[in-house]
């Protein structure tokens, strides 16, 4: 009897424990809340978990995790509480999504210093050092000189603070991040409605695009549009401007004109009577620059060094009539791209077309080649006549594809687009003469 009551004793506890599962199962299958902890962030449940332990020890390793991102002491945003509660067992989440649940809804602080363009904090970085350094370096890469000249002074085109605040730690970001975010600036996509006469290149080169540009952001799969068609034109803009003054002095070369005598013996021939020949001039100057592009340009003084001469063909009649179709008077676009620098007058005489090396640049209207040779800080250039009292010229060419005394039709094939002479890159330099004065191009073309 004593056996049979020690046998009882000694499985009677396993007994209750099976017991106990099988009815905390049948309770839970019945919807029966068990006891659990509530995890409230800012006064808001955010989740139920049966292990308190869980929810220290996940936020302490995030804290750590988090110092040792930003490499200086951190501030926890939110108020964490835990709460003893009953849920039911399909809403407490396990032990091994508790951190991934506190880091959902975390919010840190630190302190930083915020590089702050016109009131507004664009780039955070962990030292008001850091943040004089990219500033500093922002000025040197748009500083450069050409040769000749002088630096005056270099400034911010907009109002540049640096402000030591504390900022969401998620947001302080390394020197080369924040140094390439104030240079690539914002994407600030605007709406276009075509119109009649527009085409893919027109409305690239009137907002200083790439045709490419507008097929991405569109998804073209062809140039063809259609009237009243909405177009996204996504274009960047830099947070900062940086704005230089420089003076300087240098000979520049003044290009020889062609002229072109008639010779009613001649014939069909054609000969140089005299070789044109570029002179000189000293030119000192005080220019305007944004981001390295020539802006504005203020000539002080210019001395004549050396006169040009004139090129003299003598051309007989008979190629004269071939040759002097005259052009209309409105000009064509002589090559594809944006506009990298606009007509400025005596600051800058013509419109820099940035292209790619080797695209095609055509006759902007019918005439005859007056001139196609290298000439000087032009590089290869090419001179058309259009004998209407306009003429056009074309420089900086990387290969010429006319001859003088060639008739051209206008959109016609003469040369390539390249970076010859003084250039700082690929591009046409592309300028219009009425009467021997320089023109606006603008003011010609469509």
């Amino acid at each position: 009897m004593l056996n049979l009551l020690q046998q009882h004793r000694r499985y009677t506890p396993l007994g209750l424990i099976l017991g106990g599962l099988i009815f905390l199962f049948v309770m839970s299958s019945l919807g029966v809340q068990m006891p659990a902890y509530s995890v409230f962030i800012d006064q808001q449940e955010k989740f139920q978990t049966d292990d308190p332990e869980a929810v220290n020890l996940a936020l302490q390793r995030i804290i750590a995790q988090e110092r040792k991102r930003c490499q200086q002491d951190i501030d926890l945003v939110n108020q964490v509480e835990i709460e003893k509660v009953f849920a039911k067992r399909e809403n407490i989440i396990p032990a091994e999504e508790v951190e991934k649940e506190l880091r959902k809804n975390l919010q840190f602080e630190s302190l930083a210093t915020s590089i702050v363009v016109d009131g507004k904090a664009v780039a955070s970085v962990k030292s008001r050092e850091l943040a004089e350094k990219i500033l500093n370096n922002l000025k040197r890469e748009y500083s450069w000189l050409d040769e000749g000249e002088e630096l005056l002074e270099v400034t911010f085109a907009e109002k540049v603070e640096l402000r030591d605040t504390k900022v969401p730690s998620q947001e302080i970001i390394e020197p080369p991040q924040a140094y390439q975010l104030i240079k690539i600036g914002t994407n600030n996509p605007e709406k276009y409605l075509v119109k009649e006469g527009d085409s893919l290149w027109l409305i690239a080169r009137r907002n200083d695009m790439y045709v490419n540009d507008i097929v991405v952001a569109n998804n073209l799969n062809s140039d063809k549009l259609s009237l009243g068609q909405e177009l996204l034109l996504v274009k960047s803009k830099p947070y900062i401007t940086v704005m230089t003054q420089v003076k300087g002095e240098r000979v520049e070369a003044i290009p020889f004109q062609t002229k072109v005598v008639v010779d009613t013996s001649a014939g069909t021939s054609v000969r140089v009577k005299q070789e044109g020949k570029n002179g000189e001039k000293q030119v000192v100057y005080q220019a305007t620059k944004l981001n390295g592009v020539l802006q504005e340009k203020d000539v002080k003084n210019e001395k004549i060094l050396r006169e040009a001469v004139d090129k003299i063909i003598v051309k007989g009649n008979r190629v004269v009539r071939i040759a002097s179709r005259s052009g209309s008077g409105n000009l064509e676009w002589p090559t594809y791209g944006p506009i990298t620098q606009y007509y400025k007058g005596k600051g800058h005489t013509g419109l820099d077309i940035g292209a790619r090396s080797g695209t095609s640049i055509r006759a902007a209207d019918a005439g005859y080649v007056a001139s196609a040779c290298y000439q000087g800080g032009y590089g290869k250039f090419i001179t058309i006549n259009h004998n209407n009292g306009l003429v056009t010229r074309y420089a900086h060419c990387s290969s010429i594809a006319v001859s003088e005394g060639q008739s051209v039709s206008r959109g016609e094939v003469i040369g390539t687009v390249g970076s010859t002479g003084r250039s700082s890159g690929p591009h046409l330099h592309f300028e219009v003469l009425s009467g021997g004065s320089f023109q606006n191009p603008l003011n010609y073309l469509p």
